[in-house]
């Protein structure tokens, strides 16, 4: 079973509209390299500090540590100390988050992490998120690295795209393709949500497991939040959350 956080984000899931998202290309513009789109996530190298939570759940009801329902759940939120660098690669800057590890907690790092410890890059009308892992340091290495479209471009509305499974194929396997259970089952969505200063940009899909990741981003004072959930035999939930200064 999914925490009562994840509930919400399957109902919302769900309840997705049809409206064509705007189309983001991914064309240099004309300016040269600025920081003034989300000007506070590369303003300065700086140390942030995020609170992560971790909340598991299974079923077990042999556990001493079962409630009434069987449900075996564990629940823990520590700090953890991440550095902001920027850099300045050609007419793009980029900003990269890397967080400490914990002594020996170090072989058992939240997958969160995973989804926080990223290289952003902007050329001042665009912001792209790069794939876990990628710290370029030139700008041919940086724009081999750029997904095919931005993230987020500025003035950003949001946005929807995906949704059930609409092909025919028999998903539940039950020899029937037309049978109106099949599409319910499976589908992704993509999702950016504009916020007061910010954005947050999510991705879910779902079809047997579930899962989705999701992160924040605030003009003023940069990445906010992460989240990253699973959900099959057991439910993973974990987010990490920007201190206020």
């Amino acid at each position: 079973m999914r925490s009562s956080g994840l509930a919400i984000l399957l109902v919302t899931m769900a309840c997705h509209g049809r409206g064509a998202p705007r189309p983001i290309t991914n064309a240099p513009p004309a300016p040269p390299a600025s920081g003034a789109f989300m000007a506070g996530m590369f303003a300065a190298d700086r140390t942030l500090i995020y609170d992560v939570t971790q909340e598991s759940s299974f079923y077990d009801d042999q556990d001493p540590a079962a409630d009434a329902d069987g449900m075996v759940k564990t629940a823990s939120t520590d700090p953890v100390t991440c550095h902001l660098a920027v850099a300045t690669l050609g007419r793009y800057r980029t900003a990269t988050i890397a967080c400490d590890d914990d002594g020996d907690a170090a072989t058992l790092r939240p997958r969160i992490l995973e989804e926080l410890e990223r290289t952003y890059a902007t050329d001042g009308a665009q912001l792209w998120r790069l794939e876990a892992g990628a710290l370029p340091t030139t700008v041919a290495e940086l724009e081999a690295a750029l997904p095919a479209a931005p993230d987020l471009v500025a003035g950003q509305p949001s946005a929807e795209q995906g949704g059930y499974d609409d092909t025919s194929d028999d998903d539940d396997g039950d020899g029937d393709p037309d049978d109106g259970e099949d599409d319910a089952r499976f589908g992704t969505v993509h999702r950016v949500t504009a916020t007061t200063d910010g954005w947050c940009v999510e991705d879910e899909s779902w079809g047997g497991d579930e899962g989705g990741a999701s992160w924040c981003v605030s003009a003023s004072r940069g990445v906010t939040s992460a989240t990253w959930y699973f959900a099959g035999g057991s439910s993973q939930d974990q987010r990490a959350e920007l201190r206020e200064r």
